[in-house]
């Protein structure tokens, strides 16, 4: 259990920076506006309560894992993320990105079950 919360929690922190960058895509720091938009926008409003849902998750895994296990979990965040950026903003994956991918999931592997 604590490792499925584990990756719900990371999950979480992945869709809320997807959440971010939509809510900064249209925002121009030229404007006085800026800081306005930014308070009044769903999408980064909506980014904020995924990580901290997030981090209530996380805190649970913390306090059932060792940090040495837990924390390099979080960087699978890194692959999370690389899929929503396919799936939603149209971005490409290369096959420098699919080694690194792959590494990142051999270290973590390596370090959790250490």
């Amino acid at each position: 259990m604590k490792y499925v919360l584990a990756i719900i929690s990371i999950m979480l922190g992945a869709i809320a920076q997807y959440f971010l960058k939509q809510g900064v895509k249209n925002l121009s720091t030229e404007n006085g506006n800026a800081v306005l938009k930014v308070l009044f926008d769903s999408n980064l409003w909506i980014g904020i309560c995924c990580y901290g849902l997030s981090m209530i998750f996380w805190l649970y895994v913390l306090s059932k894992l060792e940090l040495s296990r837990a924390y390099p979990m979080v960087s699978l965040g890194y692959v999370f993320t690389l899929f929503l950026g396919y799936y939603f903003l149209n971005e490409p994956i290369t096959l420098f990105k699919i080694v690194g991918v792959g590494l990142i999931i051999l270290g973590v592997l390596f370090l959790s079950g250490s």
